[in-house]
């Protein structure tokens, strides 16, 4: 009697199978199967194939059945951008359970911004389903790098009365100043003597974040003095 096998499930993805039928020499029918049993499996589905072996009232035949499992609907989400130091990011696939791989990612799906370094980097979300089918999603995760932030050089006032201008870089709507006697525009106003350490904290268009610090002493002017008044004849000549 002919024998085409146990029924067998398979995933869409697979490829190329070849069915086995006893004894061997039988032909093979339905569904685009070639008649040695060679089967290009392409669309998911239920389907059924023939072994015919002999001929006459001596042939007899059997079926099989297989099912062609379809691949997993696997997302890694939408492209991500952080900054540099924003610190380990967990990243979220679907279906859950599924595996990461990818630059400075673990199988969980923890992304280090500092460890991937600035740029563009592209991580790997796969799922294998209950039916041993598998697939993969990629997403690209940017990193900005902090901008460069200058609050100036440190710089020497005198305690008198007057507000004095600090400009940090960049400059902008993005930049805001701290500190003691200094307002957030980078107004400082000397009152009192001492050392006062300012920060210039700058945001920018990806909303990284950075500062720096300027140190600004003040000191007690030193008062000049022009001396006494005298008087001279008009013929005294040069005096100094």
């Amino acid at each position: 009697n002919a024998d085409a096998g146990l029924d067998f499930e398979v995933c869409v993805d697979t490829g190329l199978i070849v069915l086995s039928g006893s004894p061997s020499g039988g032909t093979w029918t339905g569904n685009g199967i070639s008649s040695n049993g060679t089967y290009n499996v392409s669309i998911d589905g239920s389907f059924d194939f023939t072994y015919t072996f002999g001929t006459g009232n001596c042939l007899t035949t059997d079926q099989v059945t297989v099912l062609v499992n379809p691949l997993p609907i696997v997302s890694a989400g939408i492209d991500k951008s952080f900054c540099i130091d924003a610190g380990i990011q967990n990243l979220l696939g679907t279906p859950n359970n599924g595996t990461w791989t990818g630059a400075a990612i673990n199988s969980n799906g923890d992304f280090d911004p500092a460890s991937a370094g600035a740029g563009n980097h592209t991580v790997y979300y796969s799922y294998t389903d209950p039916n041993s089918c598998e697939n993969i999603d990629s997403a690209i995760v940017t990193v900005n790098p902090l901008p460069i932030v200058n609050a100036g050089n440190d710089t020497t006032l005198c305690n008198q009365t007057g507000v004095v201008s600090f400009t940090g870089q960049p400059s902008g709507s993005g930049g805001v100043w701290s500190g003691v006697h200094m307002n957030a525009s980078g107004g400082f106003n000397p009152s009192g003597i001492g050392s006062f350490d300012n920060i210039y904290t700058y945001t920018d268009g990806n909303g990284c974040v950075n500062s720096d610090m300027v140190t600004i002493t003040v000191i007690n002017p030193t008062n000049a003095d022009a001396g006494l008044d005298f008087e001279v004849c008009v013929d005294t000549g040069l005096i100094v």
